[in-house]
């Protein structure tokens, strides 16, 4: 997928890896019972694939978000970021903004801004603030 990227003209310094989250297992088995099967993946395995995703990104030259470390770092409970023990909850998904936000806002932050701020733009006549000089 990088080199796809790549190909297409994206630097490596605009892309951003994200590692799977880690899996609870027993939360995923009873959704996997549920449907008629076993318990069909492991943390240790995507711990595995996360680690892929880390060589990758380094081999590339891109960033990586690594939520299968993040999210058990310390030991934490992560079970209340999944939904189903697979799947992201909105929780989980906070947690994966608030981690991604300060790594785009990172690449994004020299880049010149286009439109005017939002606040700057005249109530009465916005087309005046978005395609006159700006400085109304």
């Amino acid at each position: 997928m990088v080199q796809y990227l790549q190909s297409a003209g994206v630097p490596e310094g605009r892309v951003v890896l994200i590692t799977p989250p880690p899996l609870c297992e027993a939360a995923w088995e009873k959704e996997c019972l549920v449907q008629g099967c076993k318990l069909n993946r492991r943390n240790v395995v995507v711990g595995e694939y996360a680690r892929a995703c880390g060589h990758v990104a380094q081999a590339c030259g891109t960033d990586v978000l690594d939520l299968w470390a993040l999210m058990q770092q310390d030991g934490q409970d992560f079970s209340s970021y999944l939904s189903d023990g697979l799947h992201l909850s909105p929780k989980g998904n906070e947690f994966v903004f608030s981690h991604l936000w300060p790594l785009i806002e990172k690449k994004v932050s020299s880049l010149p801004l286009l439109l005017p701020y939002w606040r700057d733009v005249a109530e009465a006549k916005p087309e005046l603030s978005l395609l006159g000089d700006g400085d109304h």
